[in-house]
């Protein structure tokens, strides 16, 4: 005969079995394939029988038994949906909520200096610095909502860097709001934990840096826009005069990008007006530990408003990475005389010796970090980067002459892992012969700068 009974029917009938034989009572499965095998023994049940009923209960077993494991699963995420997961690594220590809709990241960086200076005539100061010490917290709220909070204590001095919030529950849009980077300069905008150079080239005397303000933004796979409105500085004075504001927005793209190569090219405009009717444009000669400046205007009285506009191009192939920009302010001055135009760019290459290449973010159109392919501690050797750079400025327009600067740059780099580098840099920083600089130091100056980095970030 051929059964095709359920497994609830299959124990009834085969308990009412086991009671007619007085055979042992049966409570698991496994004793109900048990009781199968006594009644094949007593003839009971044939052999084909036999097979029939211990295939239906095996089969029933394993449905249950995928059941049983269901049912434990969905216990064990209801138990735990409140419990948080916690990651350390090279980008901080990350907490982070069962589901993942709340994170809380915390991290810093610190970087120490020294340099020392060979200089023609002008007094710069060789000595050691905390060019950076920072701490920083970040996160999300409910999936969509974002926050940072990062602080500099650098030169005993406590000051503000990041501060802000923001929404991007949208479709790749980002609302930003607080104090935080206008979207202006690739090497501006790429954190110093990954520019090439210890620092930034001579023209980022003419980027506006951190403000607060409003942004939005939006990206796809291989281009991104931020447009914002900014306010100078973290706080208002309290002063009668209206404060400065800004209207700067930036677009790039990337035509290449695959394989880890690219081409990058970017534009940036910002309107500025300023609220106290003065602006200054002056810059460090590629070097922070001097408090020098080289080329320098002075207060520009009488100002009313500018236009900056700025262009960058980069490409990396493989190990080999190029990079450059070219930005314009042009000062519009209430009174007599002419409107001053100022300018200065920069154009540099870097190579690893050790096979990496510079990771490149498309949403942001910036550089991230760069991770050895073998790492100190770990048997390996670090990464290893040769760079140069050649960057201007132009601060001589109109009757105002706050100089010209040429500076040669070249570097060192070595990663030992992802976030511990050391760096050398050489400075050649000539100012231009011609030029007498009122509020600089020196208008001719010929400078030979020997500066070294260690850097962790955390």
């Amino acid at each position: 005969m051929y059964f095709k009974l359920r497994l609830p029917l299959l124990r009834s009938a085969l308990f009412c079995c086991a009671g007619i034989f007085s055979l042992p009572a049966v409570s698991s499965d496994d004793a109900l394939l048990d009781l199968i095998k006594v009644l094949r023994d007593k003839g009971t049940i044939s052999d084909a029988d036999f097979q029939v009923l211990k295939n239906a209960a095996t089969s029933e077993k394993q449905q249950d038994d995928v059941a049983e494991k269901e049912e434990i699963k969905k216990q064990v995420a209801e138990a735990t949906k409140d419990n948080i997961k916690v990651k350390t690594g090279s980008s901080g220590l990350k907490v982070q909520s069962q589901d993942g809709a709340f994170k809380f990241q915390v991290g810093g960086r610190v970087m120490v200096d020294t340099a020392v200076y060979d200089k023609d005539k002008t007094s710069l100061g060789s000595g050691a610095e905390i060019r950076r010490a920072r701490l920083f917290a970040k996160g999300t709220v409910y999936n969509d909502w974002f926050y940072k909070a990062q602080i500099d204590f650098a030169g005993n001095d406590v000051s503000l860097k990041d501060l802000y919030m923001g929404y991007n529950g949208f479709d790749a849009v980002k609302i930003t709001l607080g104090h935080h980077k206008e979207p202006f300069s690739l090497e501006e905008l790429t954190s110093s934990k990954y520019i090439t150079f210890m620092e930034r080239g001579l023209p980022n005397a003419f980027s506006p840096g951190r403000d607060t303000g409003i942004s939005v933004s939006t990206h796809g796979d291989r281009w991104g826009a931020r447009l914002g409105y900014f306010y100078d500085g973290v706080e208002n004075d309290n002063s009668p005069d209206a404060q400065g504001w800004g209207v700067t927005g930036r677009v790039h793209f990337a035509p290449l990008l695959e394989n880890g190569n690219l081409v990058h090219l970017g534009a940036a405009a910002s309107y500025r007006g300023d609220g106290d009717d003065e602006v200054r444009f002056r810059e460090r000669p590629e070097s922070h530990v001097t408090g020098t400046r080289l080329v320098d205007t002075g207060t520009i009285s009488g100002y009313s408003n500018q236009t900056l506009l700025g262009a960058e191009a980069a490409a990396v192939f493989g190990p080999l990475s190029l990079q450059g920009e070219y930005m314009q302010t042009s000062v519009d001055v209430d009174g007599p005389g002419s409107d001053p135009d100022f300018s200065g760019w920069y154009v540099f290459g870097s190579y690893f010796l050790t096979g990496e290449q510079r990771p490149y973010k498309a949403s942001s159109g910036t550089f991230g970090r760069v991770k050895p392919k073998s790492i100190v501690g770990k048997g390996g050797h670090g990464a290893w980067e040769l760079a140069a750079r050649y960057s201007s400025i132009d601060l001589h327009d109109s009757g105002i002459d706050g100089g010209e600067e040429d500076n040669i740059t070249v570097g060192l780099n070595w990663y030992a892992t992802p976030n511990i580098r050391f760096m050398a840099n050489y400075v050649r920083a000539s100012t231009d012969p011609s030029s007498e600089v009122k509020y600089a130091s020196a208008g001719d100056e010929d400078a030979n700068i020997y500066q070294l980095r260690g850097q962790i970030d955390f």
